[in-house]
């Protein structure tokens, strides 16, 4: 890639992070607060706690929140407590998803399970889900009946999704003939917990039918471009692609360039291997970015921003609907 242009992809990755962050540092805050407080007589479930708050720098989903809440016209800062809930809330998903699929390691540091063990993150997994129940519960005072009716039931409906998709993959670990199609339309379910954020900040903004419905949309297809990014960086991590042959699915790109019988049964002489090499990776890189195959799931992840984009321009707020768009550009940046 030409330096200028790495120079140019870093600067819009680090504004739209800034951003991001902007929005969701009272949140998190608070939220780590909540995890804190909580003391138990097992040392190592306070230690792992501590571990946890300590590593936790969720800024996507409370921004999302925040983001839809201003785009339907409402006060950001109304949208904190709710914000705070869905951190928990997803904190107790990404955990209980790590045991699922064993990852030892997330932003290149330990995971809570790989650190304190399977029984332990689960306990934790469990605590923050129903700290963030407690939480939701609370809210009942303060949103109308109408509102918190239509939280619970986006709650029930998209994490239940989620969920689905997770089984799904689990029943699809190490099958190595899962099709594109297949494992891209688990992604679009795994893609529901971002749509329920951009829905519940749009609801809790006061947002019409009309508004909630267009930041839902495009809060899913973002969660998909961010998948489908991770998929290609993993792609490049001989560590987590061979975590995600005996664990998970294998990434969207290497599935694209399975399309060709030939390509795949030379990927899969790498993937067989018992430890997967640095200069295997490079090569498994370079089969797989040679594969025409790949250019029409490029060409399919550029479609989907362009029609996200379009659609957001409609919101009235220009200045927002911008960071918006910068949001879906810097996913599919270097794609």
């Amino acid at each position: 890639m030409h330096t200028t242009k790495m120079k140019t992809n870093e600067k819009l990755i680090e504004q739209v992070q800034r951003f991001l962050e902007e929005r969701s540092r009272k949140a998190l805050d608070i939220a780590k607060k909540e995890v804190l407080q909580e003391k138990m007589k097992c040392k190592e479930i306070n230690d792992a706690f501590e571990y946890y708050a300590e590593n936790w720098n969720d800024v996507i989903h409370p921004g999302l929140l925040s983001i839809a809440c201003e785009a339907a016209g409402g006060d950001i800062d109304k949208s904190i407590p709710i914000q705070v809930v869905m951190l928990l809330l997803t904190a107790a998903v990404d955990i209980h998803d790590d045991i699922i699929d064993e990852s030892n390691t997330k932003y290149g540091k330990p995971t809570v399970f790989a650190r304190f063990g399977k029984e332990i993150a689960l306990l934790v997994g469990d605590a923050l889900l129903m700290k963030a129940l407690a939480l939701l519960h609370k809210l009942e005072r303060q949103l109308k009946i109408e509102k918190m009716d239509a939280i619970w039931n986006i709650i029930g409906s998209r994490f239940f999704e989620l969920g689905d998709a997770e089984a799904l993959e689990a029943s699809l670990k190490g099958n190595v003939d899962i099709s594109p199609e297949e494992w891209f339309q688990i992604l679009k379910m795994k893609a529901s917990t971002f749509e329920a954020h951009m829905r519940i900040g749009a609801i809790v903004g006061d947002g019409e039918q009309g508004i909630v419905d267009l930041l839902g949309n495009y809060g899913r297809t973002l969660g998909i471009l961010l998948s489908i990014r991770e998929d290609f960086i993993d792609v490049f991590e001989p560590d987590e692609l061979q975590n995600r042959i005996r664990n998970e699915c294998l990434p969207l790109p290497i599935l694209y360039a399975f399309k060709n019988p030939q390509t795949k049964k030379n990927i899969l002489d790498y993937l067989s291997k018992q430890k997967i090499s640095d200069k295997d990776a490079e090569r498994i890189v370079e089969i797989v970015f040679e594969e025409e195959n790949v250019e029409s799931l490029r060409n399919i992840v550029k479609r989907m921003a362009e029609e996200a984009c379009n659609n957001i321009s409609s919101i009235s707020n220009k200045n927002l609907a911008y960071q918006m768009e910068k949001l879906i550009r810097g996913a599919i940046e270097d794609l």
